[in-house]
């Protein structure tokens, strides 16, 4: 792991980025902003080509419509990517990145319009991406699926970041 001065050891040995815009960050991390600049973008081929041949997303939760406990992705991920990725709209308020041996965590807020009533749903989460050789192998996706389906104000997603400014923001 290359050591710059944006970033900070902690005696758990996960290295914690303070400055994400920093071009000193490793390439794991490289990988997980670029991969969600391409779900922003629409872009599902440039995505798949930062995910590992056996690549599965699990949300940590159950789901609220269907009843699923640990929903997953699929089989034939690029098809589900393709239902996903063409939201316009989409934002990501980058609050913290983690990094650690094999894994980077992201503390975001994901933003989106409702297709149909064109108000914005925002998501506090958090990702855990495992990585090999610059490619993101599996990952595990926190949130509260409750409010996942609120829309919530900026105002209101403020609160649970007490005036902590954004890293970064992708949109």
């Amino acid at each position: 792991m290359r050591r710059s001065p944006s970033t900070q050891y902690s005696e758990s040995g996960i290295f914690m980025y303070s400055n994400v815009m920093s071009n000193k960050q490793s390439k794991n991390i490289q990988v997980v902003l670029d991969i969600l600049r391409d779900e922003v973008r629409g872009n599902v081929e440039s995505a798949l080509k930062k995910m590992g041949d056996n690549y599965s997303m699990t949300w940590v939760y159950k789901s609220p419509r269907k009843g699923v406990l640990f929903p997953k992705t699929g089989k034939n991920l690029k098809k589900e990517m393709l239902q996903c990725y063409p939201i316009k709209g989409r934002e990501y308020d980058i609050k913290n990145v983690a990094e650690g041996d094999g894994v980077v965590m992201v503390e975001l807020i994901e933003s989106y319009p409702d297709s149909k009533t064109k108000k914005i749903y925002r998501t506090p989460l958090v990702l855990v991406l495992e990585m090999d050789k610059d490619k993101i192998t599996s990952g595990r996706h926190y949130c509260d699926p409750n409010l996942s389906y609120l829309h919530l104000s900026k105002s209101q997603v403020a609160r649970a970041y007490e005036g902590k400014k954004s890293k970064m923001v992708i949109k």
